[in-house]
This record gives C-alpha cells, structure tokens and sequence, in this order.
C-alpha cells in the first residue's frame, strides 16, 4: 500500500478529538500492516480519536480516500472493518443539520463543525458505487460486509436490489448470503413502497425452494417477518422448531473422526443420495449459538404476532438443550411483560424450569416468574416445593441471590401467605434487608403480621455504623403492618436521624399510622417551619402532619411555592399532597388548573379533581391523556373509578 500523497498532507494543523492530528499517518499505515495486532491497535486508534464517539473532524475527511484506498487493495487485511468504519462516518442516514448544529455559540465555527459532517457523509455516500463493484470480491470476509453498506449508502434502492439479488444466485459462503437475505429485507423495510412486494416475493421463493440449510431459512423467516409479515409461511414456527432441533443434534453428536471408517452406504448418482448429503452437510454444518441469535431475530421481527411468538416461545422452552431454554426464558419476560398470552402455557412452562436441577436456568426463571407475577399466581405450589427442597442450601451473607432467595421474592410478590415463614427465617439469620422487604409485606398484607417482632427487633438493633437503607427498608416495612408496638421506635428514628435517606421513610410511615402518631406532631410542624431543608424534605413533613393531625396551615404557603416554582419533583410531590388534602386546599384550584390547561399534568388534573370535585372540568383532560399517554392510564382509571356515576359521560 503505497499511500500516495499522505505526506503531503498538513496533519499537525487539522485535528482530532486528542488534539492536532500529527499521529494519523502512523494509524492509517497500522490498518495496512501484516501483524494484526498492530492492525487492531490502528483501527482502535481511528475510531477512539479520529471518529471518536461518532464525531468527526477535518482530519477525519481527510482520511476518506486513503480507507477507501485501504479497501481496494487485496493485499489488506480485515478490510470488512474498515468497511464498518467509512459507514459509520457517512452515518446511518444523511446527516441533519439541524440536529448536528447548536453545539457552539459562535455560528461561524458551529457552521464549520457541521459542515464537516456533511462533507465526510457526501464524501463516502458519493463512492457507494465502488462497493457495489466489490460485492464479488474473493475475500469472503469483505463480502459480508458488504450488502448492508450498500443498503445503507447507495441512492438507487432498485439497482443494488439487483445487485444483491445477482450475487445471492452465485454466493457460496454461507455467512455471506445470510449477509445478503438480511441486506435485502433491510432494503424491502426502507423503501416498502418502492421494493416492498418485490422484496417479499423474492424471500418468499428462498423460503419455498427448500433448497435453503435450516439458519437461512430462519434468517429469511426474520427478514420476511420485517419487510412483508403476509407472505410469512404456515409452517413458519415449524421452521424455526427444526433449526432448534437440528442445532441440538448437531452441538450433543461427537465431532466427526477423520480416520474413522466412511460410512458403508454406497453413493449412487441420485436424488435420494443428493438430499441425505445436504442434511448431512447442514446437520455439521450449523451454529447452536448462531441458532440461538437468529431465533431473537426471529422474535423481534415478528412483533406483535404473537400468536406465532407464544408457539415457538412454548417450543423453546421445551427444547432438550439448555441453552435454547435459557434462550427462551430470557425472551418469555420481555413478550409476556408486552404481550397478553394466549394462555397459561407459557408461564407453567416457565416455572417448569424450577425442576431441572440446572441453577443457572432456575434463577433466569425465578427472575422472569417475578417480573410476570401478577398473571403466575397459579405457579405458587411448584414455588413452594422449590422453597422446600432449597431450604438448606443457602447462607445469610448471601440468601438473596440463592435459589432460595429467588423463590421467596417471587412467592412474596404474588402475595402467598405460604413465604412467611421462610422470609422469618432469613430476616432473623441477620442477613441483608432485601430492597422489595415493604413491597413483599403489603403484597402479602394481613398474612405478613407474624412478621412483625422480626422487623421491630432488626430496626431496634441497628447501630450507627449500620446502612441507612436497612433502617429505610424496615420503617417501610412496619408501617405497612400498622404494628403498634413500632410507633415508638419509628419516632424514635425519625428524631433521632436528621438526614432525608431515614427522615423519608419514617414520614412515609407516620402517614400510614395517621392519628395514632399525634404525638409526634409538635416535632412535625418544627420539620415543615424549618427553612434550613429542601421544599421536598419540607413537603414530606406537612404530608405527615396533614395524616397524623388533619393540620393544612403550615403547609398551604409550602404547597403554592412548590406549585409555582420549575422543579417537576417538587411539583410533583405538592400536587400528591394537595389532593390529599382534598377541600382544605381549594385556594390551590387556580394554580391546579392552569397547570391541568397549560401543560396537560395527569398529576394537576387529578389533584383537581380531589379538591374540587367537579367532574365536567377535568373528564376532557383525563380522556385526552387516556390517548396521548398509555403509562398515565391506571392513575385515570382508579380517578374515573372514584368519580362514580359522575365519570358517566367518560
């Protein structure tokens, strides 16, 4: 590689993101160089300075004819890296200027940064065409590369749709054509208008020829479930179901022995002979990793077909090899968190997991069985059996991240009084206080009041070394008992903690108790007048005093201010309390309004609501919300459910 003309090239006056550009000669004669090690060093180079963080720079464009000199020369290696380079310099589409600019006051210097930008995508997207012409290089490594840079860069969709579609017919290295089928779905998914139904079409007939070996054919199945889901097969799931079985065969057979006896059978000249060949040719041939990564292609690109996602889900989870399972069970959380399953067959098989006797493949299910346990509630009886047989096989220092561990934070979440007993037993071994303890105990409610004496005895036995979020986490969860016998000590803490990590939680906890605190209140009111705390540690005060003794003065003028000022997590604490306060806090409707009309706060309008309980004056926002905001829709619905009969015309 000759690299005609680097050194004429004023270097030391451009820059990249280290400084002046001196040492980019050095990294572009590294990308040529026989040692790979020095190769990779150079690319990392140009990517960490000269394309640093996907910036470029006046040096960065003045390396473009050199990479793509770099990439013509056959005698360089890894030249699919540098491919990957010039792509990520054009970028992934033509370069906005509007969403580059702005990153500096001065406009002159903000329009040279930008116009950089658009030189180095100009420059690249300029020579698409030289790819093109490569797309029948002898290196299969630049080969895979190659279909998705053009896809990416060329501005004639049809024309390197050709281009892909004739090299496809003649390719014969397996990772470049599943380089190719992806590049032609990428191409039918960009201009679906254009190339849409060709596209289809064309993935369609790999798929129909059965011709394709078991991973292109899931690679097509992907593709076609992206570009044109219509023209998806029947068998589709049968498909994906064969590569699992395949890939499974193919990981459990022993290697192959070079020196063993061939097989017995004669070869004869047929088509009988020529099929047996190609499942012998596909069954060694093909990736279970592989198989693995394209089956959550597969996932993916189907999207809300879930009816087809939940079969080969189930198939997956059934799979005899364990790591198309673990597969599967990483994928189950994400479809069922998203998706409603057909039914329950999905989450007993998940729980199904439990029994394998693998613990890694026990604790991925545990963590997805608590992720989905509002609709695993049925799976309780394997959990406890789990909890059972795991009784003796966990430490205190560790319990939460055992087996053990896992199933309790399951059973606890679905509210299965049957947990008490083993969540006693790890809180009285002195091991750590699990984040979720108050969410496990409300979840469990009544059922969790043997709790109790266990969780007044940790609280009460905390020293001043000891960690904030164990007092947090047990003042948590008592309160959530109501245990009479813990109101002392929470007021305790409380007085005796002055920073918002303990104060926090025990407010949380003194609202909970409400009345029954009232004599903590003069200390409340001490906490709300005391302007040396922030407006929030201020506000949680006035929330508790409000709860423990009905009191609204002190806190009005807090709650205004709040209201008033541009810190949304104030804000959003005063609007909490305003609405608790209900009818005391009617001098606050003004500000509650223009706030609801202004900026469309689901927080104003339901503290609105509460204090002023007209109906006719929020139902327009909250049915506006309901479309505009889904994450808004279960704060709208307990507040349209509170309206009662008013809420009619919703």
């Amino acid at each position: 590689m000759a690299f005609t003309g680097i050194d004429d090239i004023d270097w030391a006056s451009m820059v990249h993101a280290y400084g002046d550009a001196s040492d980019v000669p050095r990294l572009l004669r590294g990308l040529a160089s026989a040692d790979p090690e020095e190769r990779d060093i150079a690319l990392d180079g140009m990517y960490g300075a000269v394309h640093h963080q996907g910036d470029v720079y006046d040096s960065t464009v003045a390396c473009l004819p050199f990479l793509f000199d770099l990439v013509a020369d056959a005698s360089v290696a890894d030249r699919g890296s540098l491919v990957g380079l010039l792509c990520s310099i054009a970028g992934e589409e033509e370069p906005d200027p509007e969403e580059i600019g702005g990153l500096f006051e001065d406009e002159e210097e903000d329009a040279d940064w930008v116009g950089i930008f658009l030189t180095a995508s100009a420059t690249v997207r300029g020579r698409a065409g030289f790819f093109l012409d490569l797309l029948a290089d002898p290196d299969p490594g630049l080969r895979e590369v190659l279909p998705e840079a053009v896809v990416q860069l060329h501005d004639d969709p049809a024309r390197v749709l050709a281009a892909l579609r004739e090299r496809f017919a003649v390719e014969q290295a397996d990772e470049v054509v599943r380089s190719l089928v992806r590049a032609i779905g990428s191409l039918g998914a960009r201009h679906a208008e254009q190339l849409g139904a060709e596209v289809g079409a064309c993935l369609r007939e790999v798929i129909s020829s059965g011709g394709a070996d078991p991973e292109l054919r899931l690679t097509v199945l992907a593709q076609l479930a992206r570009c044109a889901p219509e023209l998806l097969p029947e068998d589709c799931v049968d498909i994906a179901t064969e590569v699992m079985r395949i890939a499974y065969e193919a990981k459990s057979e022993p290697a192959a022995d070079p020196e063993s006896t061939p097989d017995e059978r004669p070869r004869a000249n047929t088509m009988v002979s020529h099929l047996r060949d190609l499942e012998a040719a596909h069954r060694a041939s093909i990736d279970a990793t592989l198989a693995d990564d394209l089956l959550e292609d597969l996932h993916d690109a189907l999207g809300d077909s879930t009816d087809m996602r939940f079969e080969l889900l189930n198939d997956q989870l059934c799979s005899p090899d364990w790591g198309q399972r673990m597969a599967a069970v990483r994928m189950s959380g994400q479809l069922l968190t998203g998706w409603r399953a057909p039914n329950d067959l999905t989450v007993a098989l998940l729980a199904r997991q439990l029994v394998e006797h693998e613990e890694r493949l026990s604790l991925a299910a545990l963590r997805e069985l608590g992720y989905v346990h509002p609709i695993a509630r049925f799976t309780a009886d394997v959990l406890e059996a789990a909890l059972v047989e795991w009784e003796d096989e966990w430490e205190p220092e560790d319990w939460e991240s055992s087996l053990f561990g896992g199933a309790i934070n399951v059973l606890a979440l679905q509210g299965d009084e049957r947990v008490v007993p083993y969540l006693a037993a790890v809180l009285e071994s002195g091991g750590p206080i699990p984040e979720d303890l108050s969410r496990w105990v409300g979840a469990i409610g009544h059922g969790a009041a043997r709790l109790a004496p266990v969780l007044h005895h940790r609280l009460a036995s905390l020293g001043p070394n000891d960690a904030k979020s164990d007092s947090s986490r047990l003042v948590a969860a008592l309160s959530r008992l109501h245990a009479a016998d813990s109101l002392p000590l929470i007021t305790r803490v409380l007085r005796d903690n002055h920073g918002a990590q303990t104060q926090w939680p025990a407010l949380r906890a003194l609202v909970r108790y409400g009345p029954a605190a009232a004599e903590v209140a003069p200390y409340l009111r001490e906490l709300v007048s005391d302007g040396s705390l922030t407006t929030s540690h201020r506000l949680k005060a006035a929330d508790a005093l409000m709860a423990v003794t009905g009191e609204t003065e002190l806190a009005l003028p807090l709650l205004r201010e709040a209201l008033a000022a541009d810190r949304p997590y104030n804000r959003y604490i005063a609007l909490r309390i305003a609405g608790s306060f209900g009818p005391h806090a009617t001098e606050l409707a003004p500000r509650l309004h223009g706030l609801m009309t202004d900026e469309g706060s689901m927080e104003a309008t339901i503290a609105l609501w509460k204090v002023r309980a007209e109906a006719d004056e929020v139902l327009p926002t909250l049915l506006a919300q309901w479309t505009a905001k889904p994450t808004t829709r279960p704060a709208t619905a307990a507040c349209l459910a509170g309206m009662g009969a008013e809420a009619l015309p919703a």
